[in-house]
């Protein structure tokens, strides 16, 4: 079975409402092993490797909005956006030429999501952020863009505190793009700490890597959006997903869990 194959399969087996438990979508990673040697990888080149993607072309349907420069390389808001279609891109990844693991996070997505999407990052030092992009044909693109840090966003000190947390949505119907095809705006901002495993308490000791590592979005019973996330998502994780053909009154399920078996679900009704 091959990759693509193996996570769809997961898919249809996995989470499909926020109810369900989320050890069955746990399963789904230690069976990934490719992937997680993705995200472990110390260099761009071996993530791509890994990934089963050589010799992308940089294309300008794929488009990264992010800032010149960054103050704080703790927090960098990114936009990836690509110019197909909903359905036109299977999967979304991110990565971070310069931070000690590159990749930052993949996002597998259903028919009805659009390939654009909004999320915050670390940067640990200036560098290439890139986006690559899986085409519903298998084929692969990229771009690239660079990103001055004016401060090291992955260490530094942390005060480590109890871990608690929760997650708060909105889902709003915007303007159509087209006749018949309303968009969905989907906000998702989750309390976590997401901490690299490099930072260090008051004393001066290494705190231990806690971060979420899975997210599952759910439509009416359908997972849409499939993520699996690492160290380079920024504390406290924001997401925002354009979502086709969700109507007012549907409900919205999210999902998630990290490292450390902590896991998390919410529901979200959409609105006009």
């Amino acid at each position: 079975m091959d990759n693509s194959m193996q996570r769809r399969v997961w898919l249809k087996a996995g989470l499909a409402l926020a109810t369900m438990p989320f050890w069955l979508v746990a399963r789904k990673l230690e069976a990934a092993t490719w992937f997680t040697q993705a995200f472990e990888a110390k260099q761009t080149a071996q993530v791509m490797a890994a990934l089963q993607a050589s010799a992308v072309p940089v294309s300008a349907d794929l488009q990264i909005d992010a800032p010149q420069k960054a103050e704080n390389g703790a927090v960098v808001q990114v936009e990836l956006t690509s110019k197909q279609a909903a359905g036109g891109v299977s999967s979304l990844r991110l990565l971070a030429d310069a931070n000690p693991t590159p990749l930052i996070a993949s996002f597998e997505l259903g028919k009805q999501v659009l390939p654009k999407l909004v999320t915050r990052i670390k940067l640990a030092q200036s560098g290439e952020v890139i986006a690559l992009a899986q085409q519903a044909n298998g084929q692969f693109q990229q771009q690239r863009r660079q990103v001055i840090v004016l401060e090291d966003g992955c260490a530094g000190s942390e005060r480590e505190e109890p871990f608690a947390s929760s997650m708060k949505m909105r889902a709003r119907l915007m303007d159509e793009r087209s006749p018949g095809k309303p968009v969905t705006e989907l906000k998702i901002i989750i309390l976590h700490p997401m901490r690299t495993g490099r930072s260090k308490n008051d004393d001066g000791q290494l705190l231990p890597a806690h971060f979420m590592q899975l997210m599952q979005v759910v439509l009416n019973g359908q997972v849409i959006v499939d993520a699996q996330t690492g160290t380079g998502i920024a504390r406290n994780p924001y997401f925002t997903f354009y979502i086709q053909e969700a109507k007012v009154g549907d409900v919205i399920a999210v999902n998630w869990q990290d490292n450390l078996g902590y896991e998390g679900h919410g529901q979200v009704t959409v609105s006009a």
